[in-house]
């Protein structure tokens, strides 16, 4: 879940991104997984779910490096871009449970939050993907 103020807005990256709505010092943590607003799907589910709901979660979710199952920000965060310039880093937890992102330098209001999908996404890590190289 998101911790810290943010709104939707579009991007000159790709469609709509996630936009900093206040100031972020560095070292601040901007997200942190919250089983109340962060889905988890297994592969099983997935694949027994229609098309319409698969498709939304290969779009807007991700496959954890750490627990090995799909995660579905429930909040704004699933409109955060990918960047290998990205402001905000995933720290993973080491003890098989999600991770916390923190902003990796200062963020301006307005500024968009990014973050390198490598970083967390297992199908992401080694995907051959031309944006992933942006």
């Amino acid at each position: 879940m998101l911790l810290v103020k943010t709104s939707v807005k579009p991007s000159m990256i790709e469609g709509m991104g996630l936009f900093a709505g206040q100031k972020i010092p560095k070292g601040t943590i901007t997200w942190r997984f919250n089983p109340r607003f962060d889905l988890v799907f297994d592969k099983t589910e997935l694949e027994n779910m229609p098309e319409i709901q698969r498709s939304l979660i290969h779009s807007h979710a991700y496959f954890s490096k750490e627990i090995k199952k799909y995660i579905y920000c429930a909040d704004d965060a699933r409109f955060i871009n990918h960047s290998v310039n990205n402001n905000v880093d995933c720290v993973g937890s080491q003890t098989g449970v999600e991770g916390y992102d923190v902003a990796n330098k200062d963020i301006e209001i307005g500024e968009e939050i990014t973050m390198n999908y490598r970083q967390f996404d297992a199908y992401d890590e080694n995907s051959k993907e031309e944006y992933l190289n942006k």
